[in-house]
């Protein structure tokens, strides 16, 4: 099927969690929900500074679960896949409200993966690789990837026109943020 004519499922927008610290580089968590058949499915969008955002998504009951972005829900390949549409909505609905944003995502290993190669080049980067390219058109965004953390970054050109060094700064956050997902 192609993305193209794929529909994202309806998301409701539930709430903030702004930073105890303004002056840490992590500014708030905003959560997004919708549903899949019985499944319920929370998208956490954690707003850093320099515009950008890490979109994470795992089904609301696993939302305590210390490997909630590790497990493999298996919801078919066409429901899988307007799962993660919505969550690309989602960040389209940020970047409407803040021209200025930029993106992260972190392809978390699956359970198996987990043991064998850890963060280094999932499946998952390769599906989160070839959505981000279908919507975040080249034209707007640069786009930016390493497989050994399964990190992938789409720099706002905008926003890099007024930061020359936005790239490396947000780096350095996505790789803080790979640090301390790995680490806990």
């Amino acid at each position: 099927m192609e993305l193209s004519v794929l529909q994202a499922y309806n998301f409701d927008y539930y709430n903030v969690e702004k930073a105890n610290n303004p002056d840490h580089y992590f500014k708030a968590v905003h959560v997004y929900k919708f549903n899949v058949d019985e499944n319920r499915y929370m998208v956490t969008v954690e707003e850093y500074q320099h515009h950008f955002y890490v979109l994470k998504f795992c089904l609301e009951n696993h939302r305590d679960n210390h490997d909630k972005f590790n497990v493999l829900i298996n919801i078919g390949h066409a429901k899988a896949r307007k799962v993660l549409l919505t969550c690309v909505k989602i960040g389209m609905s940020i970047y409407e409200q803040n021209p200025l944003a930029s993106f992260g995502f972190i392809a978390s290993p699956t359970t198996e993966e987990l043991g064998k190669t850890g963060f280094n080049a999932t499946k998952r980067l390769l599906v989160y690789k070839h959505f981000t390219e279908s919507f975040f058109h080249p034209e707007n965004f640069t786009h930016s990837y390493s497989q050994e953390q399964s990190s992938y970054l789409v720099l706002n050109k905008n926003y890099e026109q007024q930061e020359p060094n936005a790239m490396q700064k947000i780096t350095e956050m996505l790789k803080a943020d790979v640090a301390r997902i790995v680490n806990c």
